[in-house]
């Protein structure tokens, strides 16, 4: 049995809301937060 990646489409990929879009959005704003907080304990 093949194993088949999941092919991703043009509305897949433009659409926010898809499920491969989503990981790399959290990734991000949790790298984000976690700049904000030290850059709000620097300067605090």
């Amino acid at each position: 049995m093949i194993d088949r990646a999941h092919v991703v489409t043009d509305k897949e990929q433009t659409d926010p809301y898809a499920g491969s879009s989503l990981v790399p959005m959290l990734l991000v704003g949790l790298a984000l937060t976690l700049i904000g907080m030290i850059a709000a304990l620097t300067l605090s």
